[in-house]
Protein backbone atom coordinates (compact mmCIF):
# COMPACT_ATOMS: atom_id res chain seq x y z
CA UNK A 1 0.00 0.00 0.00
CA UNK A 2 2.77 2.41 0.97
CA UNK A 3 4.64 1.79 -2.27
CA UNK A 4 1.52 2.34 -4.37
CA UNK A 5 0.72 5.61 -2.61
CA UNK A 6 4.34 6.80 -2.79
CA UNK A 7 4.35 6.26 -6.56
CA UNK A 8 0.96 7.87 -7.20
CA UNK A 9 -0.94 4.67 -7.91
CA UNK A 10 -3.91 5.74 -5.83
CA UNK A 11 -6.58 3.81 -7.73
CA UNK A 12 -4.65 0.56 -7.37
CA UNK A 13 -4.08 1.26 -3.69
CA UNK A 14 -7.81 1.77 -3.19
CA UNK A 15 -8.62 -1.42 -5.10
CA UNK A 16 -6.03 -3.50 -3.24
CA UNK A 17 -6.99 -2.15 0.18
CA UNK A 18 -10.66 -2.83 -0.56
CA UNK A 19 -9.84 -6.42 -1.50
CA UNK A 20 -7.74 -6.83 1.62
CA UNK A 21 -10.57 -5.55 3.81
CA UNK A 22 -12.98 -8.00 2.15
CA UNK A 23 -10.63 -10.86 3.08
CA UNK A 24 -10.32 -9.56 6.64
CA UNK A 25 -14.14 -9.64 7.00
CA UNK A 26 -14.01 -13.44 6.72
CA UNK A 27 -11.50 -13.55 9.59
CA UNK A 28 -13.74 -11.41 11.80
CA UNK A 29 -16.03 -14.39 12.31
CA UNK A 30 -13.69 -15.61 15.05
CA UNK A 31 -14.36 -12.46 17.06
CA UNK A 32 -10.71 -11.64 17.66
CA UNK A 33 -10.08 -8.10 18.82
CA UNK A 34 -6.92 -7.66 16.73
CA UNK A 35 -8.71 -8.61 13.51
CA UNK A 36 -11.56 -6.22 14.28
CA UNK A 37 -9.03 -3.47 15.02
CA UNK A 38 -7.20 -4.19 11.75
CA UNK A 39 -10.46 -3.94 9.83
CA UNK A 40 -11.39 -0.69 11.58
CA UNK A 41 -8.03 0.96 10.88
CA UNK A 42 -7.98 -0.33 7.30
CA UNK A 43 -11.45 1.11 6.70
CA UNK A 44 -10.35 4.47 8.07
CA UNK A 45 -7.30 4.44 5.80
CA UNK A 46 -9.46 3.56 2.80
CA UNK A 47 -11.84 6.43 3.59
CA UNK A 48 -8.89 8.82 3.94
CA UNK A 49 -7.35 7.75 0.63
CA UNK A 50 -10.68 8.05 -1.19
CA UNK A 51 -11.37 11.47 0.30
CA UNK A 52 -7.90 12.81 -0.52
CA UNK A 53 -7.40 11.06 -3.85
CA UNK A 54 -6.70 14.29 -5.73
CA UNK A 55 -4.24 15.62 -3.15
CA UNK A 56 -1.97 12.57 -2.87
CA UNK A 57 1.42 13.45 -4.31
CA UNK A 58 3.42 11.14 -6.55
CA UNK A 59 6.65 11.28 -4.56
CA UNK A 60 8.43 8.85 -6.87
CA UNK A 61 7.91 11.21 -9.80
CA UNK A 62 9.04 14.21 -7.74
CA UNK A 63 12.14 12.32 -6.58
CA UNK A 64 13.08 11.34 -10.14
CA UNK A 65 12.60 14.97 -11.25
CA UNK A 66 15.02 16.15 -8.56
CA UNK A 67 12.34 18.00 -6.58
CA UNK A 68 12.12 18.16 -2.79
CA UNK A 69 10.38 15.19 -1.20
CA UNK A 70 11.11 15.65 2.50
CA UNK A 71 8.66 17.39 4.81
CA UNK A 72 11.25 18.63 7.28
CA UNK A 73 10.43 22.30 6.63
CA UNK A 74 6.75 21.75 7.43
CA UNK A 75 7.56 19.65 10.49
CA UNK A 76 9.96 22.29 11.74
CA UNK A 77 7.30 25.00 11.37
CA UNK A 78 4.80 22.88 13.27
CA UNK A 79 7.25 22.21 16.08
CA UNK A 80 8.29 25.83 16.46
CA UNK A 81 4.85 27.42 16.15
CA UNK A 82 2.67 24.94 17.96
CA UNK A 83 5.07 23.14 20.26
CA UNK A 84 5.50 26.03 22.67
CA UNK A 85 1.77 26.69 22.99
CA UNK A 86 0.65 23.08 23.33
CA UNK A 87 2.83 22.35 26.38
CA UNK A 88 0.73 21.65 29.47
CA UNK A 89 2.80 23.96 31.69
CA UNK A 90 1.94 26.98 29.52
CA UNK A 91 -0.51 29.43 31.09
CA UNK A 92 -2.44 29.85 27.84
CA UNK A 93 -2.68 26.77 25.65
CA UNK A 94 -4.14 26.38 22.20
CA UNK A 95 -6.87 23.89 21.56
CA UNK A 96 -6.10 21.27 18.91
CA UNK A 97 -8.65 23.01 16.63
CA UNK A 98 -6.96 26.39 17.15
CA UNK A 99 -3.54 24.91 16.38
CA UNK A 100 -4.96 23.31 13.23
CA UNK A 101 -6.43 26.62 12.09
CA UNK A 102 -3.08 28.36 12.69
CA UNK A 103 -1.35 25.76 10.54
CA UNK A 104 -3.90 26.40 7.77
CA UNK A 105 -3.00 30.10 7.81
CA UNK A 106 0.74 29.41 8.00
CA UNK A 107 0.55 26.94 5.10
CA UNK A 108 -1.41 29.41 2.96
CA UNK A 109 1.21 32.06 3.74
CA UNK A 110 4.12 29.80 2.78
CA UNK A 111 2.33 28.76 -0.43
CA UNK A 112 1.70 32.40 -1.36
CA UNK A 113 -2.09 31.93 -1.21
CA UNK A 114 -2.88 33.89 1.96
CA UNK A 115 -3.43 37.29 0.30
CA UNK A 116 -5.89 35.84 -2.23
CA UNK A 117 -7.72 33.85 0.43
CA UNK A 118 -8.12 36.91 2.64
CA UNK A 119 -9.50 38.93 -0.28
CA UNK A 120 -12.03 36.25 -1.22
CA UNK A 121 -15.57 36.85 0.06
CA UNK A 122 -16.36 34.98 3.25
CA UNK A 123 -19.16 32.47 3.01
CA UNK A 124 -20.69 30.67 5.92
CA UNK A 125 -20.84 26.90 5.31
CA UNK A 126 -24.37 25.56 5.33
CA UNK A 127 -24.78 22.99 8.11
CA UNK A 128 -26.26 19.64 7.18
CA UNK A 129 -29.43 20.21 9.16
CA UNK A 130 -32.89 19.24 7.86
CA UNK A 131 -35.06 22.34 7.13
CA UNK A 132 -37.52 21.41 9.88
CA UNK A 133 -34.81 21.64 12.53
CA UNK A 134 -33.20 24.91 11.37
CA UNK A 135 -33.74 27.73 13.86
CA UNK A 136 -36.03 30.53 12.71
CA UNK A 137 -35.77 34.21 13.61
CA UNK A 138 -38.18 35.19 16.43
CA UNK A 139 -40.26 37.50 14.21
CA UNK A 140 -41.06 34.74 11.75
CA UNK A 141 -42.19 32.48 14.58
CA UNK A 142 -44.51 35.14 15.95
CA UNK A 143 -46.11 35.84 12.56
Amino acid sequence: MKWRLWHGRVDRAIRDLGQLLERVIYLRGGGEFSVARLHSLGSQLLTYIRSNRGAIINYGKRYRAGLRVATTLAESAVNSLVGKRMVKKQQMRWSPHGAHMLMQVRTADLNGELRDRLRAPFRQPEPNVPPLLKPRPPLLRAA
